[in-house]
């Protein structure tokens, strides 16, 4: 008698602890799903194209963005841009979309080999940045152009090429930049992802490129 009762108790305990375990995990936004979901891929090779699984991808660089310095993006001083401004700002947000599908074709190639892997991923966060700003104009994002990509012999190579190209970006920013100063907000943009690309970007590009 006494070993039933202990048995039955054993097994409300057991049931007890499941059930614990059950809520915890519906709380923490798990399940069957959890650790591997947000893994979405499918960036093509020309540029951030969306698609079925790209919305875990771009809520991740969302949530990456909301988190970082476009938290604290300045207020709009204008409800309406200059064409000229706009027709900059796109060309930033095409400029980011090319280097998105150079480095997919370079992953493609030589598989996830850094720095590509990570500056792709910083891309990504700069695209959603000037959209964000698209989405505060009324500004229509446009199609994601096909791009001509390169192979490359090594990635070596293909790191000495990133190198000249972000340099060359430094004009693009520099003409922003001075176009941008009525607007604090694209002005804001505009400096943090310079900085990006001068400090972060250039540097792991000469690092791999020896």
């Amino acid at each position: 008698m006494n070993t039933k009762r202990s048995f039955i108790a054993l097994f409300a305990l057991v049931v007890i602890f499941a059930l614990g375990i059950s809520v915890a995990a519906a709380q923490n936004g798990c399940g069957n799903n959890c650790g591997n979901g947000g893994n979405g891929n499918g960036q093509g090779n020309n540029g951030y194209q969306g698609g079925r699984n790209d919305d875990a991808q771009r809520g991740n660089a969302n949530s990456r963005m909301n988190g970082g310095y476009m938290m604290s993006l300045p207020s709009a001083a204008v409800d309406e841009l200059p064409e000229a401004v706009v027709a900059l700002m796109v060309d930033g947000w095409t400029d980011e979309q090319h280097a998105y599908a150079v480095y997919s074709a370079v992953i493609d190639q030589f598989g996830t080999v850094r720095p590509f892997t990570n500056i792709q991923r910083s891309e990504l966060r700069h695209i959603t940045a000037w959209e964000t700003l698209f989405d505060r104009y009324g500004i229509v994002v446009p199609e994601v152009p096909t791009f001509d990509l390169p192979t490359f012999a090594t990635v070596n190579d293909a790191c000495t090429v990133g190198v000249a190209a972000e340099i060359t970006n430094f004009d693009l920013y520099d003409a922003m930049l001075a176009a941008f100063e009525p607007y604090p907000d694209l002005t804001y943009v505009a400096q943090n992802l310079r900085a990006a690309s001068e400090f972060n970007h250039l540097r792991a590009f000469e690092n791999c490129a020896g």
